[in-house]
């Protein structure tokens, strides 16, 4: 065993049963799993293939693997290292059948999911209050991640919520029909086999005889029960996580997970790992300074031995160009490297000031979470393609690609051939292999439909047995899928056959590097995420949001927007729970850093498409302490701005909020005022969105816009 701390050493060798490692920022925590399941082999003779650890990006399964197999001394581990969201995909492949569906199906990304939304949306009757496709699925993801599914006969009062319910319905059938899963099904329907099905789930159990979870704080119930279900049996639950760094409830994670283990597992052991290995002590004195405010908290006394360190350092902007302008500036000053530099905002938004003052520097940078490589139309195209190869019922990628090329199959002739398998109750593929004998159809549409389907079919042979690369080379020249490229699109023709270019290459690659087939290779692509993107040690500046930011860390940090209505973004100042994982997202941010640490705020800046003047100091500047901040503001009148709070301007004429007002949230959406209550700065409304929620805002500070008569 390599050197351990104290702690380090108690989480390794604990005995078994259910234990939990709360795990504070830089603690050490990977290493820690791997040790523990490199103990369980070395000395405990534990076979690999019992053991069952999962995390939450790729990135983070592909170290923790690569590390396993480095301290062990092998070439590839036989543990099972993964995802959740890969683990589920492993255990429908195999027993799907359990649930009445095919275990061949297509994984739906979220631009999947938003097309076929939006084509739902489109067809939902005027009868239905309108809501957005965006509302729609985060609604839906809401209530899946809670195991919930659409009752066939609930009415349901509120408007929106009605139009909701029917929309899930159609989706969830719609999934069904063309054997599809999105990345909640990953989870729930798993979590619904081991639950159903006993003898699946002994199963499960006695070939995973010691359960590990990585970031436990993130997971939601559906995660939770998957967990809890496989450790049933046998109880060796090892959950290491950290309440503090809890900041994914937005889509689904409960922080009482962690924070109930205790009571979940009464025979828990509980050990601390205090020891922070990542930041100097003026980094982490700040960020624990923070985070102690709140109340939701298990608690740790973090502690590093870098004692020394720079203070952390502030700076106060006249506007968010400025803002922009001081960062990119300051990294020159400063001779910052590049690769080990990043800038952490709130929203993306944030960060085309920084994009501009990085370009006008000659600064190269990487913006995780911009328009991504596996989301341009091209490589859908082609993605929709080789999905058909792998699943005929797609009738969403059939959709997409039936006149891309152009085949003479139009807007009409689709129309009529849904129709017509919705008649039947058939895929549009089934459809398409009968359609010679349609004469309701031009003459060319029928032969380009039937070439289409022949030459799915041969090239669905050659995907069993031949290379991706070798399959989708071929796929294109027979659809002519670059002619069309170069003849549809002149001016940006050249950079949409590199797009394609990379793809192929993309393919090659995995030949080489896998012994997987199609199937495997667009199962790899489904489960990638924004943060595998990320590839350390380029020369360039990061940009991201904190929330891409989790995992990662880097010698310097620029956290920008340090203001209320920012960071903290748009809460609900009644909430309690809001407000606390807004500061456990600054927290997160903040032990990112490993040497210098700058935040930044600007006195005035452009949101929602307005200026807003004297904007309010965020409180997590309050709770980091004036003492433990190096202003880097000068003249004696911009130390005074930096460091006084100023009076916010409301961001929306409260005058005209009244009771039934009609408003727009920037985050929560539409809806209408209920009532208020208090006056002047301290008027506040209780307001109901159209996605159900209600929220009790302050209008001096919430990001809202009235809608009356627009």
């Amino acid at each position: 065993m390599i050197a351990l701390n104290e702690q380090q050493q108690a989480a390794v060798t604990a005995a078994d049963g259910p234990t939990l490692v709360l795990a504070g920022a830089g603690s050490g925590k990977t290493r820690v799993i791997i040790e523990r399941l490199a103990w369980l082999v070395e000395e405990r003779g534990i076979d690999q293939r019992h053991l069952l650890a999962m995390t939450f990006t790729n990135r983070a399964a592909a170290e923790m693997s690569e590390r396993l197999a480095a301290r062990l001394g092998v070439d590839r581990v036989g543990a099972w290292v993964g995802t959740f969201h890969s683990f589920g995909l492993y255990v429908l492949r195999r027993d799907m059948d359990r649930l009445g569906r095919p275990k061949r199906f297509t994984v739906f990304d979220a631009a999947d999911q938003l097309s076929l939304m939006k084509r739902l949306v489109r067809e939902l009757s005027e009868d239905y209050e309108p809501v957005t496709p965006r509302q729609a699925l985060n609604w839906i993801s809401q209530l899946k991640q809670q195991g919930e599914t659409p009752e066939p006969e609930e009415e349901v009062d509120d408007p929106a919520e009605r139009s909701c319910t029917v929309l899930w319905r159609q989706y969830h059938a719609t999934l069904h029909r063309i054997a599809a899963v999105d990345f909640d099904d990953l989870l729930v329907l798993p979590a619904k086999l081991l639950k159903e099905h006993a003898d699946l789930r002994e199963r499960y159990q006695r070939r995973y005889r010691y359960v590990m979870i990585d970031e436990y704080q993130d997971t939601n119930r559906a995660q939770y029960q998957v967990a809890r279900l496989l450790s049933e049996g046998h109880g060796n639950i090892f959950a290491v996580g950290d309440e503090d760094q809890s900041i994914y409830s937005w889509r689904g994670a409960d922080i009482n997970n962690i924070l109930d283990f205790a009571k979940d597992f009464p025979e828990a052991a509980v050990i601390r790992l205090e020891q922070n290995y990542r930041s100097t002590k003026p980094i982490l004195d700040a960020a624990n300074n923070v985070v102690r405010n709140n109340v939701n908290r298990l608690g740790k006394n973090l502690w590093t031995a870098a004692t020394k360190g720079d203070r952390v350092r502030f700076f106060r902007a006249e506007d968010g160009d400025d803002e922009a302008s001081f960062v990119a500036n300051d990294m020159g000053k400063r001779g910052l490297p590049p690769g080990e530099t990043a800038v952490l905002y709130r929203t993306n938004a944030q960060s085309r000031a920084i994009e501009q003052a990085l370009r006008m520097k000659g600064q190269p940078y990487t913006l995780i979470g911009g328009t991504k490589f596996y989301s341009r139309k091209e490589t859908k195209d082609i993605l929709a393609y080789l999905r058909l190869l792998v699943n005929p019922l797609d009738d969403e990628s059939m959709r997409r690609i039936i006149n891309v090329p152009a085949r003479g199959i139009g807007g009409v002739s689709l129309e009529r051939i849904e129709d017509y398998a919705k008649l039947r109750g058939a895929c549009l593929m089934d459809v398409l292999r009968e359609i010679e004998g349609d004469e309701t159809l031009g003459a060319r549409a029928r032969s380009s439909a039937q070439k289409l389907v022949h030459t799915l079919d041969d090239m669905a042979m050659r995907a069993r047995t031949e290379p991706v690369g070798t399959v989708v080379e071929a796929l294109l020249e027979e659809v002519g899928y670059r002619s069309y490229v170069e003849q549809s699109d002149e001016k940006d023709a050249k950079t949409r056959i590199e797009l394609i270019d990379e793809f192929v290459a993309s393919c090659t690659t995995f030949d080489r590097q896998s012994s997987g087939n199609l199937e495997s290779f667009l199962q790899d692509l489904a489960l990638m995420t924004d943060v595998d993107d990320f590839e350390p040690g380029r020369p360039v500046v990061t940009l991201m949001t904190c929330h891409s930011a989790k995992g990662l860390e880097f010698d310097h940090v620029y956290l920008i927007g340090m203001e209320e209505g920012l960071l903290p973004y748009g809460v609900d100042f009644d909430s309690g729970s809001d407000i606390e994982e807004e500061r456990r997202l600054c927290y997160v941010a903040m032990t990112r850093a490993r040497k210098s640490l700058t935040l930044t705020a600007a006195t005035s800046r452009v949101t929602y498409g307005r200026t807003q003047d004297a904007r309010v100091l965020s409180r997590f500047l309050d709770e980091v302490g004036t003492g433990r901040i190096e202003n880097v503001n000068t003249g004696p009148a911009a130390t005074t701005a930096a460091r006084k709070r100023t009076k916010s301007a409301p961001m929306v004429d409260t005058g005209r909020i009244k009771t039934g007002t009609r408003v727009r949230h920037a985050k929560f959406g539409p809806g209408y005022v209920m009532y208020t209550t208090g006056a002047g700065d301290k008027l506040k409304a209780r307001i109901r969105f159209k996605t159900g929620r209600t929220a009790v805002l302050m209008l001096s500070q919430a990001p809202l816009e009235i809608l009356e008569g627009k």
